[in-house]
C-alpha cells in the first residue's frame, strides 16, 4: 500500500512542474513580446528618421534652388550694373564731365608783337594794331580743323570744349567758356597725333597764321591731359520733346 504522503509528493512534484512550465512559457511570451515591442518601437523610430531626413533633403533641395536663383539675379543685376555704369561713363566722356588722357597734340598760337613793331615803325599812319593780334575767330578756325581731324577731346588754356561752348573776343582778351584768356593760347586735342597735325596744317587758319609771321607751333605727344568741363548745362530755351499721341477716328 503506498503511503499517502508519497501521493502528495507525487502531486506536488506534477503540479510544480505544471506551474515551472507554465511559468517558462509564460515568461518566454513576455520576452517576445518585449523584443517584438523593441523591434516595433525600432523600426517605428527609424522610420520616422527617414522621414524627416526625407524633408530635411527636400528642404536643401529647394534651398539650393533659391540659392542659385539668387545668385543668378545677383549676376544679371552685376552684369546690367556694369553695363548703365559703362554707358554712363561713355556719356560723362562725351559731355566732358570727364578728365581724359591720351595720344594727342598741342597747338600753340600767340600775339604778333614783332610784326605790330615792325608795321608800327614802317608807316605809324596805316598801322592797325588788330592786324597783330589773335582773335577769337583764329582759336575757333583751329578747333574745327581739329574736330574734322578726329579730335575726341579739345581744351584751350585747361578750358574743355564741349558743345555748348563759346569763343569769343571781349576787348584784347578772348572768352571761352566765360573765362577770360589772354595769349599765349595752348590748344590740347586728344586723338591720332598724325591725323590731327595734318588736319590742322592742311586747314586754312595755320597756313594764314604763319604767312602772317603769328608765332605758331604744333607739337605732337603720347600723352596729353584734357580737364573736364566745369560749366553748367542748365538750359534756356531747350525743352525735353513729347511724343503726340496719335488717335484712331
Amino acid at each position: 500500500m503506498v503511503k499517502k504522503w508519497h501521493v502528495y509528493i507525487t502531486i506536488i512534484a506534477m503540479v510544480s512542474g505544471i506551474l515551472i512550465v507554465g511559468l517558462f512559457r509564460t515568461n518566454k511570451a513576455t520576452q517576445e513580446a518585449t523584443a517584438n515591442n523593441k523591434t516595433d518601437n525600432l523600426i517605428a523610430i527609424i522610420e520616422q528618421q527617414e522621414n524627416e531626413i526625407a524633408s530635411l533633403e527636400e528642404t536643401i533641395a529647394n534651398l539650393h534652388k533659391q540659392i542659385s536663383a539668387i545668385q543668378e539675379e545677383q549676376v544679371k543685376g552685376e552684369a546690367l550694373f556694369e553695363n548703365l555704369n559703362a554707358y554712363r561713363e561713355g556719356l560723362r566722356m562725351q559731355t566732358g564731365l570727364t578728365p581724359l588722357e591720351g595720344p594727342g597734340i598741342k597747338v600753340t598760337l600767340d600775339d604778333n608783337p614783332k610784326g605790330a613793331e615792325a608795321a608800327k615803325t614802317s608807316d605809324v599812319l596805316t598801322y592797325n594794331p588788330e592786324n597783330y593780334i589773335i582773335h577769337d575767330k583764329n582759336v575757333l578756325y583751329l578747333v574745327n580743323d581739329l574736330k574734322n581731324a578726329g579730335a575726341e577731346a579739345i581744351s584751350i588754356n585747361n578750358q574743355r570744349i564741349v558743345s555748348t561752348s563759346n569763343i569769343r573776343c571781349v576787348g584784347t582778351v578772348i572768352l571761352v567758356n566765360s573765362t577770360r584768356m589772354a595769349p599765349p593760347y595752348e590748344i590740347t586735342a586728344i586723338g591720332d597725333p598724325e591725323q590731327l597735325e595734318q588736319g590742322v596744317l592742311n586747314g586754312q587758319e595755320y597756313n594764314f597764321l604763319k604767312m602772317k609771321d603769328f608765332p605758331i607751333k604744333i607739337e605732337k605727344f603720347e600723352k596729353v591731359e584734357v580737364p573736364a568741363y566745369k560749366g553748367s548745362y542748365t538750359p534756356l530755351y531747350a525743352r525735353e520733346a513729347k511724343e503726340e499721341v496719335s488717335s484712331n477716328k
